[in-house]
């Protein structure tokens, strides 16, 4: 089939309505063996639906199955390194191969198209490439070319952000699908999300975060950044919770509940999403106008709970900016580091 040719692809429900089936593709199919690829699709809250893939081995002689699951996840990173090693199946020799993407390095790395075509020609030039065989570690140069695009990544991340965030249009799904793709804004603490929303019957999460610590998983609640966090009781001189937010903590309350038990000894479906006592952090609104005091009684109100974080919109764009800041120093310092030695 030509690769111009459209094709009509299928997708439908499956009987639970959790998901949506696609076309299965037959990869092989001998008189051995037949190995399939089935595609589904996880619906998130009116958002671009997650794709994973289920590969399943039949062997014709004894019946056997055997399937395995990719997530979004495994499926990026498969795509990339099949791209990557199609590239250098092009070559005839053996060797230690840099494979670029000149057409993603480009935006990502927040430079100009002439850029891209000056670094591209460079690669091509043979003079270029000897004289980096001769001098340059192929795996430093690899390590920083990997650097440039992933500062830019972030970068372009914290960009889109503060664009949303302008946008007084903006509903809770963008903040959500950026929440998705950026998970390393809320720091260190955690290593990536999961594609796992529903924790139980008629309770499903905005995002749950994996801890680099322990492993266990923390839950993420986000809500619109047009809304009010903390108001304050003049006649009383007090700060409190609007009505916003104290939803938005009673929601949590119920989830930790609901994770805490459901997920000590890991999910029913999922064994390896597990939560012991369990902790959330609630996104909501905006604090680029508020003063100190406003600033110091959100942060006295936090520090009054147990298990539950409120943090604004500006708070987190803050945070990704010492990040990106945090990055781009250790980056230069190790350049250094390698020039010097």
């Amino acid at each position: 089939m030509d690769q111009d040719e459209p094709v009509f692809f299928d997708r439908r429900p499956a009987a639970s309505g959790a998901v949506s089936y696609g076309d299965q593709l037959i990869i092989r199919d001998t008189t051995r063996v037949r190995i399939k690829a089935l595609p589904y699709f996880i619906p998130h809250n009116n958002s671009a639906s997650e794709l994973s893939m289920k590969l399943i081995r039949t062997d014709k002689r004894s019946g056997e199955h055997c399937e395995i699951t990719l997530n979004s996840a495994d499926l990026s990173i498969l795509k990339r390194h099949i791209a990557q090693s199609l590239a250098v199946s092009e070559q005839a020799e053996d060797g230690q191969y840099l494979v670029l993407r000149a057409d993603e390095l480009g935006p990502q790395a927040d430079v100009s198209d002439d850029a891209v075509r000056a670094i591209g020609g460079a690669l091509d030039s043979r003079r270029f490439a000897s004289r980096v065989a001769r001098h340059v570690n192929p795996v430093a140069l690899a390590k920083a070319f990997s650097a440039v695009v992933r500062i830019g990544e972030l970068r372009a991340a914290v960009t889109e952000l503060q664009e949303n965030l302008r946008d007084p249009r903006n509903k809770e799904e963008v903040y959500q699908g950026w929440c998705e793709r950026h998970s390393w804004a809320f720091g260190n603490a955690y290593v990536a999300r999961d594609d796992q929303r529903v924790i139980g019957i008629g309770d499903s999460v905005d995002l749950l975060m994996e801890s680099t610590a322990s492993g266990l998983r923390d839950i993420l609640e986000l809500k619109r950044p047009d809304m009010e966090v903390i108001l304050n009781d003049s006649t009383h001189r007090n700060w409190y919770w609007s009505a916003h937010t104290a939803k938005a903590i009673g929601q949590c309350h119920r989830y930790l509940d609901t994770l805490h038990r459901a997920a000590q000894h890991g999910l029913p479906d999922r064994p390896e999403i597990t939560a012991y006592h369990p902790r959330a952090v609630v996104v909501i609104g905006r604090s680029q106008d508020w003063d100190k005091p406003k600033l110091h009684a959100l942060h006295g109100l936090n520090s009054r709970m147990h298990g539950i974080t409120v943090m604004t919109y500006d708070q987190l764009l803050a945070q990704c900016v010492a990040l990106l800041d945090q990055l781009s120093s250790h980056e230069a310092e190790e350049v250094a580091d390698e020039q010097s030695a």
